[in-house]
């Protein structure tokens, strides 16, 4: 692979972690966070974007970071509020970057018309007019006349360091701004600036293009030399840079000997806020004077004016009641320790996957095997078949571990998608977002994308209702769509709740017999009525627009998530809104699981579902009716599901007396007993999709290979379940 190509490739993945934390950071703002830390982390991420697209030329990406960027660093300096409306702007800004990084990435021409027009309305917020965006914004300053040579200052400083830096033509190509890389030095210490301009030609010689300025920089502080450097990260190669010790202050170990662009580290120092107060005179000076010199004298600015009072969120009053030990110390604010990480190709953690997979296959043979042989359990092969048991389980948990992955990866691409479905419906909504850090495999991460895409759309464009008939049922015009992820049973459930009107059961029912989906004559239950919104060509829209209307939506993320071994429902109240539940595996690759026999069959029930296993008494067994039956436990009684009946292994339910009952209990708290023949043992085995190699079958999640090659069905508890219970209805 092409170097230049591997290292743009880098550059457009950090790309995606910085708009994450961009738009993190402002959905924060927005919230009330108005803590400096966030709208610098915010400012870095714009900054990093603009910084790693001068290094490949992407005009247009530049162009439009550079406006945003300076926009942000108005709001950073206090000179702009964080009003609603500004990070309004502001949102749809990240927005459009992100979608002239996604531009760039596919080398589409980046020519968004809507690019243009933000442009406009940041230059506006920023009171930048016409072509002075260009222009570098130098503060407030006031001149008094100073010579000195290039060599700095003749009398000797404090501790700190002497900063020469000569910009080339390529820093400003890249939308470099040197007044913004002296600010931020400044805010490293006290800094005495001089610019030396002897080098300017007469306008008639001056190249537009051309860079004739440099600067002398005495900083002053307590600063490492590694510290001072990158503040010139985004610039090294586009500028001659010296950075040397005076006063006792200790270089950098190793030093920087001015290497290329490190687009691996896209990350900008930037701290607090300064004002720059210069000084001079533009008295003639002396003829002999070897260069025209201007002192630049810069000291931390006084903090701005207040901005406007704004509710606190939960992070920044908790932020507020930390220990004053984790704030900044006597020694200044500390710094958070980050783990070291690599990047590493997904497709060899999918290998390592398969390869793990197939050692607990190899490894459940060699049990067999064993057990075949007769070996006695005290032999050294079968301690060595346990001790190989126990290290195939730690590099199965550990592999699984690299693939895990927080489900905000995909939580942070729907406030885009809420704001732009809102203001295609003219509805006003808040996303409200919980458990982002819930952990699940990847692939699962990645295939649920498209579902929550729907259900997002459907809660905001049928669920919620308009702000005229909000207002009229005593409600806020403002709709909140709530989109959480927990971990329950060993499983992913999210759930996508709207504080809606709740489904209309008449009208639902009313389109599906329209629609020729159910007879005239169908009784229907509630849960059943709120399930018709799931079939093909079902669509409660009167007319099809951008939203919704055509039919394809609820039915395709119903599919999609059985698909991934899921399910979902739905819970609805009139007038209070509809909650979606999805329930999904955490991993599509291994599970803990019961071996079970079933008429003559070998099945395999997930662990994480079962509470205990116990034998029935038969004055226990209560018959509803038909084949319905009860169990007396503990004094409550729960249904009595013979899986045998259930999968059609059988046509006559097996006595409760010969069986074994596993109590389970399903993601929504319903417990039930699963009546099977008996039970072989606990086992990990290895998933492996039963709808990709044959067909979907109702009851059955998966299948697996067991150590003697043949293949058992992997039970799908709540299907089995939900099956049961409706013909225990119907029964009673």
């Amino acid at each position: 692979m092409d170097p230049l190509a591997a290292i743009r490739d880098i550059f457009f993945q950090e790309c995606e972690e910085q708009l994450a934390e961009l738009e993190s950071g402002l959905l924060s703002m927005e919230e009330g966070d108005q803590d400096p830390e966030t709208i610098n982390a915010v400012f870095r991420a714009v900054h990093s974007i603009k910084g790693g697209a001068g290094a490949f030329s992407l005009e247009a990406l530049i162009r439009f970071a550079h406006v945003f960027e300076t926009a942000m660093d108005e709001v950073r300096s206090g000179r702009l509020a964080p009003s609603s409306e500004v990070l309004k702007t502001m949102l749809r800004a990240a927005d459009v970057l992100a979608d002239l990084v996604r531009a760039a990435r596919g080398n589409e021409p980046g020519d968004d018309p809507r690019a243009a027009a933000l442009a406009e309305e940041l230059k506006a917020l920023s009171g930048v007019t016409g072509d002075d965006e260009t222009e570098e914004d130098w503060g407030e300053f006031e001149f008094q006349p100073q010579q000195a040579s290039f060599d700095g200052p003749e009398t000797a400083p404090q501790t700190g360091y002497m900063v020469k830096f000569r910009p080339r033509a390529d820093l400003y190509a890249k939308a470099n701004e040197a007044a913004l890389l002296l600010r931020e030095l400044s805010r490293l210490g006290e800094a005495q600036i001089q610019l030396h301009a002897d080098d300017v030609p007469l306008l008639a010689d001056l190249a537009p293009e051309a860079s004739y300025l440099a600067w002398t920089v005495t900083l002053i502080g307590d600063v490492d030399e590694t510290t001072v450097r990158e503040v010139f990260e985004f610039v090294d190669g586009d500028c001659e840079l010296e950075v040397e010790p005076i006063g006792g202050a200790t270089p950098a170990a190793g030093g920087d000997e001015g290497g290329g662009f490190d687009l691996s580290a896209l990350l900008a120092r930037v701290q607090g806020d300064g004002a720059a107060i210069v000084t001079t005179d533009l008295d003639a000076a002396p003829e002999t004077a070897p260069e025209p010199v201007v002192s630049v004298a810069i000291k931390p600015s006084p903090p701005a004016a207040p901005a406007p009072v704004v509710p606190i969120t939960r992070a920044a009053t908790a932020q507020a009641e930390a220990p004053a030990d984790t704030q900044a110390g006597a020694g200044g604010p500390r710094k958070a320790e980050v783990a070291a990480t690599i990047r590493v190709d997904l497709e060899r953690v999918d290998r390592m996957i398969d390869l793990v997979g197939e050692l607990v296959i190899n490894q459940a043979v060699l049990a067999q095997r064993v057990m075949e042989a007769g070996l006695a359990r005290a032999s050294a092969v079968a301690v060595g078949l346990d001790e190989l048991e126990q290290l195939t389980r730690e590099i199965q948990d550990s592999v699984m571990a690299i693939r895990a992955q927080p489900v905000k990866s995909v939580f942070q691409r729907m406030p885009r998608l809420v704001r732009e479905v809102a203001a295609m419906t003219g509805k006003p909504v808040r996303l409200v977002t919980e458990g982002e850090g819930t952990e699940v495999d990847k692939t699962v991460i990645e295939r649920i994308a498209d579902p929550l895409t729907h259900m997002i759309r459907n809660a905001i464009d049928h669920g919620l209702e308009s702000p005229e008939k909000r207002a009229a049922a005593g409600k806020p015009a403002e709709g909140v769509v709530r989109l959480s992820a927990a971990h329950r049973s060993g499983r992913i459930v999210i759930e996508v709740a709207d504080d809606g009107a709740g489904i209309n059961r008449e009208r639902v029912k009313a389109i599906a017999i329209e629609r020729g989906l159910i007879a005239p004559e169908a009784t229907l239950s509630d849960e059943e009525i709120d399930n018709l919104i799931f079939m093909a060509g079902f669509s409660t829209a009167s007319e099809v627009s951008e939203v919704s209307g055509r039919g394809v939506g609820m039915d395709v993320v119903r599919r999609s998530i059985q698909a991934l071994g899921g399910r979902i429902n739905i819970t609805s109240k009139p007038g209070k809104g509809s909650i979606f539940t999805m329930s999904l595996p955490l991993t599509l690759a291994v599970l803990d699981g019961m071996v079970v026999s079933v008429q003559d069959q070998t099945l395999v029930a997930p662990i994480t579902a079962i509470v205990e296993t116990l034998q029935p008494k038969a004055e226990d067994v209560h018959s509803l009716g038909g084949h319905a039956r009860v169990i007396s436990i503990r004094g409550g009684f729960v249904p009595l599901i013979d899986v045998g009946m259930a999968l059609g292994y059988r046509a006559e339910p097996l006595l409760a007396t010969q069986g074994v009952a596993l109590l389970i209990e399903g993601e929504g708290g319903a417990r039930a007993a699963l009546l099977v023949d008996a039970i072989q043992g606990q086992r990990q085995v290895v998933i492996k999709s039963l709808e990709a190699n044959y067909r979907q079958v109702p009851g059955v999640a998966a299948a697996t290979i067991l150590g003697d090659g043949r293949v058992a069905l992997i039970l799908d508890i709540d299907t089995i379940v939900a099956v049961s219970r409706g013909e225990m209805r119907k029964a009673g």
